[in-house]
């Protein structure tokens, strides 16, 4: 375990580090779903990386945050149709459905139906739970193929079953055909996608660049694989993600009062600014909502711990020699509740990211979404349904915990990233 903050900048900074085991590149053919940017790396993660890169400039995403607006607008009138005599409503179960209609909008132009009824019936909802498998199997191959790749895969086991590999396929054919193979103007995912099946390889920048200053080029070859290996992971960390922690910032709010009605004071003046309408603006516009958001990612970040891998034989400044292959982890949710780096760290305080109080936070002892070469490619598209979605439900609405709602969670103990064992439930209570 890395855990000081120098050696973390050095560890992330370094392009000779990168996530997961060279063992399973050697296996990674068994599996499509697996053959994204988050299980790669080396030069196979540098030029997918640099492929993908445009669909996330800032161009690209305020021209689709009205699709953004739209889910926002379809979230509204679910809240409002599904309002019982209590006003309760399970938030991680509502946002999820939220963010699955905003990415599958967004990133494959379909219309999900997941904020409609039946949503527990719905092949979106059901592929989702599918892909963070909490069950004991579930939990089991998740450590199995962590701990030992080569067996894992050498014994023939996949991380994810066929389903996930259908499912992806049958949606991006389905999408292709409606659009004739053609790209349609829209910009987004399947357009990029359509342009790549144009192509026999894609071309980017070798990684071992970074280091020699070089010009290397690299093609990776375009296959089926690839592409519902990239299509599988804007799905699964574009909904999940965003979905868990603007539920766990309800949480907070609720549990907070005063600091809930300083952000509904915030909401009320963006309104007021932009004339009832969200924009795309709302992302830069609030930096009190802002600084509960990134507290919340503090406090529950989603990736507790930060893997990467030595390629090469390399002797920190300590003197402590790294051989090739040594796995490094970084301890993310243990640096977030460090009293040495964030004072009161077991509690909630927003103030820390706010105005001057963000300039105190020590460099690379705060990282939700990463850090270095790795950083989240989606850390701003994740911005847009959330302030999309908590703009809309304070402009309605103030939060109240439900009675069955517990102090504080524990954390479901069989998938990678921070979810809240058993479920969130908060009032709604229409504002007068």
């Amino acid at each position: 375990m890395v855990k000081d903050p120098e050696l973390i900048k050095l560890i992330l900074s370094k392009d000779f580090y990168y996530f997961n085991m060279r063992e399973i590149a050697d296996f990674i053919h068994n599996e499509p779903v697996t053959q994204n940017m988050f299980f790669g790396g080396g030069d196979r993660w540098r030029v997918i990386r640099q492929n993908l890169s445009p669909l996330f400039s800032s161009i690209k995403l305020k021209s689709m945050f009205y699709i953004i607006e739209n889910c926002a607008k379809t979230m509204e009138a679910t809240i409002r149709e599904e309002m019982n005599e209590s006003g309760t409503f399970e938030v991680k179960s509502l946002l999820t459905r939220y963010t699955i209609d905003c990415v599958g909008s967004c990133v494959f132009g379909v219309n999900t139906g997941t904020l409609g009824k039946n949503y527990d019936k719905n092949p979106f909802t059901l592929i989702a739970g599918q892909l963070f498998d909490v069950t004991s199997y579930g939990g089991f191959k998740l450590v199995t193929r962590a701990m030992w790749p080569s067996i894992f895969y050498g014994l023939g086991l996949k991380m994810f079953s066929d389903n996930v590999n259908n499912f992806f396929s049958n949606l991006l054919i389905g999408v292709f055909e409606s659009r004739d193979h053609k790209e349609s103007g829209r910009h987004d995912f399947v357009d990029l996608l359509l342009n790549w099946k144009q192509k026999d390889f894609l071309c980017g920048d070798s990684i071992t660049n970074m280091k020699t200053g070089e010009k290397k080029t690299i093609q990776l070859n375009i296959d089926e694989g690839l592409i519902i290996g990239q299509c599988a992971l804007l799905f699964a960390a574009g909904y999940e993600t965003t979905a868990t922690t603007t539920s766990l910032l309800l949480y907070e709010l609720a549990k907070n009062k005063d600091v809930q009605a300083r952000v509904i004071d915030e909401v009320d003046e963006y309104y007021k600014r932009h004339h009832g309408k969200i924009e795309f603006e709302a992302i830069n516009e609030m930096p009190y909502l802002q600084a509960c958001i990134d507290e919340t990612l503090r406090f529950y970040p989603v990736l507790g711990l930060l893997t990467r891998e030595a390629v090469e034989g390399y002797t920190l400044p300590t003197g402590l020699h790294l051989p090739k292959g040594t796995r490094i982890h970084i301890p993310v949710y243990h640096i977030h509740h460090n009293p040495k780096y964030f004072s009161e760290p077991e509690r909630w305080l927003p103030e820390r990211f706010y105005g001057e109080g963000k300039h105190f936070i020590t460099p690379f002892t705060y990282m939700p979404f990463g850090e270095g070469p790795r950083v989240c490619l989606g850390k701003r598209f994740s911005k847009m349904p959330m302030y999309a979605g908590l703009l809309t439900i304070f402009k309605n609405y103030e939060l109240e915990l439900d009675p069955k709602t517990p102090s504080s969670y524990k954390f479901q103990p069989r998938t990678f990233v921070t979810q809240a064992l058993g479920g969130i439930f908060l009032k709604f209570i229409p504002r007068k």
